[in-house]
């Protein structure tokens, strides 16, 4: 009798241990399924960035990092007839965090350093293709040539009124290229110095891309959310850095085309593909379809 009950009792808690790992393995299996009807849902986007410096018209300037006004309008009119929609970082932003959509082929195009040609020969023609851009701008270049008043496209870079004058047309997004770390010095842009500790180095960093933030406001009323590191130059450390001071997006050097998800992370040290002389427009745009 009493080996009877025994062996009830073991029968009763084999059926439960069974009926209970059947239902763990559903669940699972359910789970599962869901993550894989979310990311079928939402597919990475592709989001090439293009990136430009300095737009002059004489032909001997041409090189790595200046391009004449024509490859540059080469360029728009390409993304326009393939269609590239521009966005800029509110956009990219409401999409990672907020789901928001993105056009069915994003592109972003960015100019660094700030040079008066992009005011010159850009903004026009950004202008007659309906197009955005990010131009990100150094603040020591900026206070030098509003103090000297020299405007020649050829050399100067933007003065607080030409910063307002590109904010004011509705197609520029103002971005923190550092106040004075644009230079490849000891310290190669904002990189960590060797020897530098942490707590140094956070506060180099922090002062300077604050310092750029506080001019901006007062001058242009103005609050980037993008830092872009100059040279793309980035020590491990300035990745959080750069976070902590509140920059929603940022923007490196290396070349490939980004997949956006819906991580946060996405935002950060975007890649982009620097646009030298002499390649045609159809060869360096086959780097952002590849």
């Amino acid at each position: 009798m009493y080996r009877f009950i025994i062996i009830k009792k073991r029968t009763a808690i084999c059926i439960l241990i069974t009926t209970v790992l059947m239902l763990a393995t559903t669940i699972i299996i359910s789970a599962m399924g869901l993550a894989a009807e979310d990311e079928k849902e939402e597919p990475k986007v592709r989001l090439p960035i293009l990136m430009y410096h300095s737009i002059l018209q004489n032909p001997s300037s041409a090189g790595k990092y200046v391009v004449s006004p024509g490859t540059f309008e080469n360029d728009i009119k390409y993304l326009k007839d393939n269609g590239y929609t521009s966005i800029l970082s509110d956009e990219l932003i409401a999409y990672v965090k907020n789901g928001e959509p993105l056009p069915s082929k994003p592109v972003m195009i960015t100019l660094d350093d700030g040079y008066l040609n992009n005011l010159t020969y850009a903004l026009p023609i950004l202008e007659k293709y309906d197009m955005k851009a990010i131009i990100s701008v150094v603040g020591k270049y900026t206070e030098r040539f509003s103090a000297e008043d020299d405007h020649n496209p050829s050399y100067s870079h933007f003065s607080w009124e030409d910063i307002n004058t590109c904010i004011a047309s509705g197609r520029i997004e103002i971005g923190n290229h550092s106040y004075d770390m644009h230079s490849q010095g000891a310290r190669k842009g904002t990189t960590k110095k060797r020897g530098e500790s942490e707590t140094e180095y956070e506060k180099v960093l922090s002062e300077d891309v604050l310092k750029m933030q506080a001019l901006l406001l007062e001058h242009c009323n103005a609050q980037p959310k993008v830092f872009t590191y100059p040279y793309g130059a980035v020590s491990n450390a300035s990745v959080d850095i750069i976070k902590k001071l509140g920059f929603e997006v940022s923007f490196g050097c290396c070349e490939k085309v980004n997949e956006i998800s819906r991580n946060e992370n996405a935002l950060y040290l975007l890649c982009r593909f620097n646009r030298p002389s002499g390649i045609s427009t159809e060869k360096f745009m086959k780097k952002i379809t590849e």
